[in-house]
C-alpha cells in the first residue's frame, strides 16, 4: 500500500542534462530466458564492447541481486514478482541516470515482465535468449538442473516451473553465436539511435582529425573475422610508417572498429602504434577524413598508403 504522505522531489539537473553528459540516452537491455539461456554472458559481452565505445554501462544480474539486495526473496511465484518489481524500479532509476543498464533475470512470467515494461518505460528493450530447454539443461553450469530433477531444487524454471515464452519481445536471439548475439543487439540499438555520442569538438580539432578503420586498412585482416577478441594478423604494409607520419605533423588519429578497445590497444601496443592513437572508439566520430576499405581514400587489394597521406594532405589543406 502507497504511502499518501510522500511527495516526488523535482531535482535541479534533468534527465537531459545528465544524457548530454554521456552523449547517449539511458536505457534497459531487459535479458530474459532459461537459466542457462546464455543472459548473463551475452549481457556481458555487449557491456564490454558498449563500454568500449565509452557508454556508460551497468549489469544487473540475477543471482548477484539475490544476494544482496533481494536476499530476502524465494522463488515462489510472489517473490519472483517482487524481484522483478525492484530490479525493474532500480533500472528505471539507471535510465533516468543516462545508463545504459543491462539486465540478466530469468523473469518467468509474462505479467512480470509487463509490469517491468510499464515502470521503465520506452527505455524498455526485452532480449528474449531463446534456448530451448533440452539445451540449457546439456549446459547446467551451475549444476541447477541435476538438483532439480533429483528433487533437490523444488520451483525449479522449466522443470517444475513455468517459463512464459516472450510474445513481443523487441530481439529474439535464437542459435547465435556470442559474437552474432552482440551485433544483432548492437545493430538493433543502432537502429534505434540509442548509442549516439557523438560530442561536439572544437572545429580545428576536427580539421585535424583522421579516422582509420582497424580491420583491412590497419589490421591486414587476411582471414576476414575470426572473433571479436581475435586481431590476428600484423599491421598492413606501410601503415606503421603513415601513421607515424601523420602523427609527427600534428593529426589526430583515431581507430574506429566494433572491436572492443582493449583489443585493438593491446594490439597497438604490441607493435609499438599505441604512442601515435588518440582514440579507439566503436562510433563514428567527427573527423575531417574516413579512411576505410570502402571508401575512395583506400583500395585494400592495392594499399598505398602514400597515396592516402597525399590525399589527407590535400583535403586537409582545402579546408584550412
Amino acid at each position: 500500500m502507497k504511502n499518501k504522505n510522500l511527495t516526488k522531489h523535482a531535482f535541479t539537473v534533468s534527465r537531459e542534462q545528465r544524457q548530454t553528459n554521456t552523449g547517449h540516452p539511458g536505457k534497459v537491455i531487459w535479458f530474459t530466458g532459461l537459466s542457462g539461456s546464455g543472459k548473463s554472458t551475452i549481457a556481458n559481452a555487449v557491456d564490454e564492447v558498449l563500454n568500449g565505445r565509452g557508454l556508460k554501462t551497468y549489469i544487473l544480474d540475477g543471482d548477484n541481486i539475490r544476494m544482496g539486495l533481494n536476499g530476502d526473496l524465494g522463488f515462489s511465484p510472489e517473490d519472483r514478482k517482487e524481484n522483478i518489481r525492484r530490479i525493474a524500479n532500480v533500472a528505471k532509476l539507471f535510465a533516468d541516470s543516462g545508463t545504459i543498464v543491462l539486465t540478466a533475470f530469468i523473469s518467468p512470467y509474462e505479467e512480470d515482465r509487463q509490469m517491468a515494461r510499464e515502470i521503465i518505460g520506452d527505455d524498455y528493450v526485452e532480449v528474449f535468449v531463446d534456448t530451448p530447454l533440452d539445451e540449457c539443461e546439456k549446459r547446467d553450469p551451475k549444476g541447477l538442473y541435476k538438483k532439480a530433477r533429483a528433487g533437490e531444487i523444488k520451483g525449479f524454471t522449466g522443470i517444475d516451473a513455468p517459463y512464459e515464452e516472450p510474445t513481443n519481445a523487441e530481439v529474439k536471439l535464437n542459435n547465435l553465436s556470442i559474437e552474432g548475439a552482440i551485433e544483432y543487439i548492437v545493430n538493433y540499438l543502432e537502429h534505434k539511435n540509442a548509442l549516439s555520442n557523438i560530442r561536439e569538438v572544437n572545429n580545428l580539432d576536427k580539421r585535424k582529425t583522421i579516422s582509420f578503420d582497424f580491420d583491412g586498412v590497419i589490421h591486414r585482416y587476411s582471414k576476414r573475422f575470426q572473433g571479436l577478441e581475435n586481431a590476428y594478423d600484423p599491421p598492413m604494409t606501410g601503415a606503421p610508417e603513415a601513421l607515424k607520419q601523420l602523427h609527427s605533423d600534428g593529426y589526430i588519429i583515431k581507430i574506429l572498429s566494433s572491436r572492443p578497445a582493449h583489443v585493438i590497444r593491446q594490439w597497438l601496443i604490441k607493435y609499438d602504434l599505441d604512442q601515435y592513437i588518440t582514440e579507439v572508439s566503436n562510433f563514428k566520430f567527427p573527423a575531417t577524413i574516413y579512411v576505410d576499405d570502402r571508401a575512395m581514400f583506400f583500395d585494400a587489394k592495392k594499399p598505398n598508403f602514400k597515396s592516402i597521406i597525399k590525399q589527407i594532405y590535400d583535403k586537409t589543406m582545402q579546408n584550412a
